[in-house]
């Protein structure tokens, strides 16, 4: 799921040797006493990934990986792959010492154990995807993990809603004539979605929804600004509403910087803002504040323009503070 218009513009920046922080302590509750705890269900991704296939029509629930050992029944993550030419197979893994690597043309994706949490490294080859620079409709390559949140928590009932994330760019390399790159139709965008969905089965709108974002890259922006409008682009888009915060919302300096950046940021109160706007606009019409809950997440690549990127991670969590 892409920005319908491609809002942001920008080129890549060289590799610097500092590194850089935003960190942002959550306020503390007030008058509330709030318990902390992670919205995601195996944080450290220990318990293995189903592949859930290629196209968003036939997603697959059958084929999984076990970066680290697990069992089918106790796979929380998914890894999405929509519109890719060349699927990952789980049979091909490549194991060597804490590392166990995942490949296919056009793609990788490396699971590595570290202290406390998991290092995972995200790679698309578009240069394998496309035989010529992607025309509008067309679909574009994701490499897209994700999750259904087994607790659903109210927005009603948070005091905070803390990201924490640790990561950098690693290559982004325009691999498609400079004359025919559009910037309305061709990046690269690493980013995060979570889904902010009526959870009221008694609501007119049950189920209705939007799409928050975390926008960590996109190829065209250093500074990503804000967006909000109607989920387009493609034939399964959801339709939906999107609200996408701005760089500076969340974050210091930019992933375009190829250096190590970490995030810790109360993300609550945009969210807020975008229930609200939102509203306005005409979406969530059968809901009302109370009736809204987090659901699921995306974190990942989507590559709509010919270009060969890399990004990686570690430490990264959302932690909700609910009130007792």
């Amino acid at each position: 799921m892409m920005y319908s218009n491609l809002f942001y513009v920008g080129v890549c920046a060289m590799v610097m040797l500092c590194c850089s922080t935003a960190t942002v302590t959550p306020k503390p509750p007030g008058r509330h006493q709030a318990d902390t705890s992670s919205l995601l269900n195996d944080a450290a991704f220990s318990k293995g990934l189903v592949l859930e296939g290629t196209n968003t029509s036939a997603a697959r629930r059958d084929v999984f990986i076990f970066p680290y050992g697990g069992h089918a029944t106790q796979v929380q993550w998914g890894l999405a792959e929509w519109g890719s030419r060349y699927p990952l197979v789980a049979s091909k893994k490549t194991a060597t010492g804490k590392k166990a690597v995942y490949a296919a043309k056009g793609k990788k994706i490396i699971f590595e154990k570290g202290t406390g949490s998991r290092h995972i490294i995200m790679d698309v080859a578009a240069s394998e995807e496309y035989n010529t620079p992607r025309r509008e409709g067309a679909e574009w390559p994701h490499l897209l993990l994700g999750q259904t949140f087994t607790r659903k928590p109210f927005l009603k009932d948070l005091e905070g809603l803390v990201l924490k994330f640790t990561g950098r760019l690693t290559k982004a390399v325009l691999r498609m004539p400079q004359n025919a790159f559009d910037q309305g139709l061709h990046t690269a965008q690493f980013q995060l979605f979570i889904t902010v969905q009526d959870l009221n089965p008694a609501s007119p709108s049950h189920g209705d929804f939007f799409w928050f974002g975390i926008p960590f890259y996109d190829y065209r922006y250093k500074t990503i600004k804000r967006f909000a409008a109607q989920d387009l682009g493609k034939s399964d888009a959801s339709g939906k509403f999107i609200y996408s915060m701005g760089s500076a919302d969340f974050m210091n300096g930019s992933f375009h910087s190829g250096t190590w950046i970490t995030i810790e940021k109360d993300i609550l109160p945009m969210m807020k803002n975008a229930v609200e706007l939102a509203k306005q606009r005409g979406y969530l019409k059968g809901s009302v504040f109370e009736d809204l809950g987090l659901s699921s997440m995306n974190l990942g690549w989507e590559v709509p323009g010919t270009l060969d990127v890399g990004f990686e991670f570690k430490g990264f969590d959302v932690l909700k503070l609910v009130r007792r």
